[in-house]
């Protein structure tokens, strides 16, 4: 970060732990995030409260709408009883705002076993496996297990909600459950009705309001300039907090997303820049598919399944790279080796140059991106393979792109190859990708998804010229 950028703008601190909500070590990040909250809603002006209450709980105060009272955890006022105020309310915050669509009640199942299957420390697949097996439910999603191994971490120190925020004089009490995870769990959310509000079987559901974390960050993004200090300081840091953990709509790029002491706290965010230009991307009519999470970012499939391999967008500390990646992508009509097989066989390894057509703009253009060819090795002809050596490099020239191709065959044998000396299968990768600077994104809102898109377009109009012929003109 530049000196004079921080003089001009003073809200763009160098270090994420300037944030007041932000600790310098570790911490329950659950627990945190709703403390943030809580802890705004307390210190800003009362009207907040009332506004939070009625907008996200979805319930008008009585009486005069206050005084308010907060806490956290097991509740430390004694003269109160949730099951007293006649409005009473759940609020359930997740990353989606919604239950988890795969979990049953948790009132007929082994829960002892259940926690001692989340804290063997299985690998995610393994987990999967067995809490499908024990629930007998083989529809089970990774997100249905990330909100049971949450719920039920929190079961064991018994029904207690993550926060309050109640008025006797206005009789409103609101219980907030506040997950990270994409869902809530509905028999952790209808116990808190049952043991706090005195509710039993469907009516225990019906107060129950459920909001995405976006809803939330929206809350206090438009107080950030509260004619009250104190109101407007907190809000804007609550909108930091929540944004530096993905969990709000993406604004635009700090110079502490760019961290590498810190890259794996700012994935989160990241993917929701990903999804943000996938959004974007798709309102202009370019063509991707799916998003999906990866451990440096993002990666987005193509809408035209046809197409080879995907898009990658991955955070480093100079800024974004932005890639076209074939040869070891998981899924579309070429999932793996299979579209540098296809590829190589529809240009003859590179003696017919499917870029060639490229008209002086185009080249232009592509002069600017990078190609690049990998050797992979696997334990098999197919299935998982791990890099083995970097073989191309160098500014994509699309009349020299034969050559390139020439080269990934060489480091690709044909179907049904015999493994190498060191009893390996080899093969190869295609890679076009351009590295934008992060002076170019920081400090530029939605500018900064209109610049990587751009160059997701570029890469995307290039698959469209790498793609396979159809199989029956193969």
């Amino acid at each position: 970060m530049k000196l004079d950028a921080a003089e001009r703008r003073g809200d763009l601190y160098p270090d994420r732990h300037l944030n007041v909500f932000v600790p310098f070590h570790g911490h329950v990040l659950d627990a945190n995030v709703t403390r943030a909250v809580v802890s705004t809603l307390r210190w800003a002006r009362p009207e907040v409260t009332r506004d939070f209450v009625v907008e996200l709980a979805g319930v008008e105060p009585g009486g005069a709408g206050g005084p308010w009272h907060f806490d956290l955890h097991a509740s430390d006022y004694e003269d109160f009883h949730p099951a007293s105020a006649q409005r009473q309310v759940v609020l359930g915050i997740s990353v989606d705002g919604a239950i988890s669509p795969g979990l049953p009640s948790l009132d007929d199942v082994d829960k002892d076993g259940l926690l001692a299957i989340s804290r063997a420390g299985l690998p995610l697949p393994a987990l999967l496996h067995e809490m499908r097996r024990a629930l007998s439910r083989p529809e089970l999603t990774p997100d249905d297990v990330a909100t049971l191994v949450h719920s039920l971490g929190e079961l064991e120190d018994g029904s207690i909600p993550d926060g309050w925020v109640f008025s006797p004089a206005a009789g409103t009490c609101v219980l907030v459950e506040a997950k990270l995870t994409r869902y809530l769990d509905a028999y952790q959310l209808r116990r808190y009705s049952e043991v706090f509000y005195d509710r039993a079987g469907e009516a225990a559901m019906a107060g129950v309001v459920l909001r995405p974390w976006s809803a939330v960050a929206r809350f206090f993004a438009a107080r950030r300039q509260d004619a009250d200090p104190v109101t407007a300081f907190l809000c804007r840091q609550l909108h930091d907090y929540l944004d530096l953990l993905g969990l709000a709509a993406f604004e635009g790029f700090r110079p502490y997303d760019f961290d590498p002491d810190a890259a794996q706290e700012a994935i989160p965010k990241f993917f929701g820049f990903v999804r943000a230009v996938r959004e974007k991307g798709n309102e202009a009519g370019v063509g991707l598919g799916e998003a999906r999470p990866a451990p440096t970012g993002g990666r987005l499939t193509f809408a035209d399944m046809a197409l080879p391999g995907e898009v990658r967008l991955d955070l480093t500390k100079d800024g974004v790279r932005v890639e076209l990646r074939v040869g070891d992508a998981p899924g579309g009509r070429f999932p793996g080796r299979t579209a540098v097989d296809a590829l190589l066989a529809q240009t003859k390894d590179g003696e017919r140059n499917p870029l060639s057509a490229l008209d002086k703009a185009g080249a232009d253009k592509a002069g600017a991106l990078n190609v690049r060819v990998e050797r992979l090795s696997a334990a098999g002809p197919d299935g998982e393979a791990w890099p083995a050596l970097e073989t191309y490099s160098g500014p994509l020239d699309p009349g020299a792109f034969g050559d390139v191709l020439a080269e990934l065959r060489r480091q690709h044998p044909v179907p049904g190859a015999r493994p190498d000396a060191t009893g390996h299968w080899r093969r190869g990768t295609l890679s076009i990708d351009r590295d934008l600077p992060r002076a170019a994104l920081v400090d530029q809102g939605p500018a900064a998804v209109d610049e990587v898109l751009r160059a997701v377009s570029e890469l995307v109009k290039l698959a469209r010229a790498l793609a396979p012929a159809p199989a029956a003109a193969v």
